[in-house]
């Protein structure tokens, strides 16, 4: 093979795959991310959580929200392109690109094409209330303190 043949064909082998990135990366925005671990999660004693507010989990990006009632876990990761959320006044926003989610974690508005998952919150064997992010739960389901 003469080497300008080998460099044509080259250059349109090196053209095609970094098409077919582009394309991917491209096309990746638009699906959902899976948010969360697939193992539970150890959060402790229900006593840790203020009443009445969101506790951001920082190694496991999850908020945990405990009421008078008992304890929910949230997913705190965006459904666009998986950015960490914040939480604000009227629910959940996403620095990077601007969606906006309710206290329930729906899609409010930006380009998050899906709700935040919620998670089963249940008490171990040993008396620590665990999370399991494998388990996806109705926003309202939640573990009731006892």
């Amino acid at each position: 093979m003469k080497r300008r043949n080998f460099i044509r064909k080259a250059a349109g082998t090196l053209a095609l795959v970094a098409s077919a990135v582009a394309a991917v990366s491209y096309l990746r925005q638009f699906l959902p991310r899976r948010a969360g671990e697939q193992r539970r999660i150890a959060i402790g004693d229900p006593k840790r959580f203020p009443v009445d507010t969101y506790t951001f989990l920082e190694g496991h990006n999850l908020y945990v929200y405990r009421d008078h009632e008992g304890i929910r876990a949230v997913s705190a990761v965006c459904t666009h392109l998986g950015c960490i959320l914040e939480k604000s006044t009227e629910g959940f926003t996403c620095p990077c690109h601007g969606s906006c989610y309710n206290e329930q974690g729906e899609v409010l508005s930006g380009p998050a094409p899906a709700d935040l998952s919620w998670y089963e919150v249940n008490r171990a064997a040993d008396g620590q209330l665990v999370i399991d992010p494998g388990r996806t739960v109705d926003p309202d389901d939640k573990y009731v303190i006892s």
